[in-house]
């Protein structure tokens, strides 16, 4: 598993004149590269062969005049950017198939209660042609019956509507996929409706989100873990070699949280599987930082269910917490909240690490492995028209991904396993079997049954 370890700020006023704008042109020329890279491959992948007879990284060498480290590092990023786009077209895909299917079914039950309410019309209807009508009869005719009729017309008649646009979506993403736009959607419309004298302001915009970043690939051969960054660890100073003029800026840097990670890898011998270390320089316009992503070193994971496991049931704004023996007893049950409306994305990543950071705490108390379900949402989403606003809301806000990284991430850090069960019906057991005779919640309750599920005790 990967870490990042970040640096402090090295202002551009700092460097002189040559070295800033030997950065500003590397970061430029490497972004062109990937940018190439990314519509070559693109056109691959339609189909299209290369009109040229060498590889893609002897192409973007020939025609940037660069050395290998550059092309070799641009073609990667551009090649995971493609991987995400594929990734995202079928995730696309099938959140379009499921709103479908559940959309088909609602509009089935509308039709069931439209034939209901036919039914008893036309029952109505033969006792009034038979005379034997009632005023009841008419009042429910009136009252209730052909308004609710008007009502699920209507609601079907949005519900195919509904239906029908997602089918065109989907058409629409067979016939064709959806690639990467640098430097985002938003900037690349405002092109069109850019007034005359904004255009200088728009374009530096549009280059600074399009040129912001640039990863160069580590290397586990040679001394320093990478080819273009030499980190000297006893003078505190970071060496990055430019690709033309063969000029070497050294720059006075101190990283952070996990530099002992970073240390450790560069310390390594030539040619250790973890040495490389990859290195991302990020330009936010006055000054830029260098993330160091590093492979940590891995721990003897804890993963003996034998004397007990601890137990989670993720929820929207806690994770309820259980603890058991080796019988499978319940020996602890706590709540740790996790409160995440109203906070955006900095704050709700912040308040998850702190809230997982507190449930791996009992991990390393206990010495016990963890156990978690395998949560899809995917489904539960799909059907979140037809749930009230609220819980609409909080399932959207519902990070389920983030905080499952987070804790399989803290918990390899600290050496401990996990392990994820199957999730059906944990909360309606631990609601039926254990909340009452325990005195706990239902959240707690279902915590239980996934540490004995954990267990195989389930």
């Amino acid at each position: 598993m990967k870490t990042i370890t970040c640096s402090n700020r090295i202002y551009y006023s700092e460097l002189s004149s040559e070295e800033a704008n030997a950065l500003h042109q590397d970061i430029q020329l490497y972004h062109a590269m990937m940018h190439t890279a990314y519509h070559l491959l693109c056109l691959k992948s339609q189909g299209i062969p290369f009109s040229f007879e060498n590889s893609l990284e002897k192409e973007m060498k020939r025609r940037f005049h660069t050395n290998d480290y550059f092309p070799l590092s641009a073609i990667q990023e551009a090649k995971q950017h493609l991987s995400n786009d594929f990734a995202n077209h079928e995730n696309q895909k099938k959140a379009l198939k499921a709103q479908c299917k559940a959309i088909e079914k609602k509009i089935k039950e509308v039709e069931i209660n439209i034939l209901k309410i036919d039914r008893q019309l036309k029952e109505l209807f033969r006792k009034t042609k038979q005379g034997k009508q009632t005023e009841a009869d008419y009042l429910l005719e009136v009252q209730p019956l052909r308004p609710e009729r008007k009502r699920y017309k209507n609601r079907r008649s949005h519900l195919i509507y509904g239906l029908n646009r997602r089918k065109q979506k989907l058409e629409a993403l067979q016939r064709k996929m959806k690639f990467t736009c640098f430097g985002g959607k938003k900037l690349a419309r405002a092109r069109t409706t850019v007034y005359a004298g904004q255009h200088e302001t728009w374009l530096k915009a549009y280059q600074s989100a399009r040129n912001r970043t640039m990863m160069i690939q580590g290397r586990r051969q040679g001394k320093f873990s990478n080819n273009l960054f030499q980190y000297h660890i006893e003078e505190g100073v970071l060496i990055y070699r430019c690709s033309s003029e063969k000029r070497e800026i050294p720059l006075k840097i101190e990283f952070h949280q996990y530099k002992e990670e970073l240390e450790r890898a560069v310390r390594l011998p030539h040619n250790t599987p973890g040495k490389a270390v990859a290195y991302v320089l990020e330009d936010h316009g006055a000054y830029f930082i260098i993330k160091a992503i590093v492979e940590m070193e891995e721990k003897a994971k804890s993963e003996d269910t034998e004397q007990g496991v601890i137990g989670i049931d993720i929820n929207v704004n806690h994770i309820a917490v259980s603890e058991t023996d080796g019988c499978g007893n319940c020996v602890l049950l706590k709540m740790v909240k996790m409160p995440l409306d109203g906070k955006n994305k900095k704050q709700r990543k912040h308040q998850i690490d702190q809230t997982v950071k507190e449930v791996v705490l009992e991990c390393v108390r206990s010495h016990k492995p963890l156990v978690m379900e395998d949560l899809d949402f995917q489904k539960t989403k799909s059907k979140m028209r037809y749930g009230n606003r609220r819980q609409n809301k909080m399932l959207s806000d519902f990070a389920t991904r983030k905080i499952e990284e987070a804790i399989v991430r803290r918990c390899w850090k600290e050496g401990y396993g996990v392990k994820k069960v199957n999730p059906a019906n944990t909360s309606k057991i631990g609601k039926e079997k254990y909340s009452k005779r325990m005195g706990c919640t239902v959240h707690m309750a279902a915590a239980y049954v996934i540490a004995r599920r954990g267990m195989g005790m389930e």
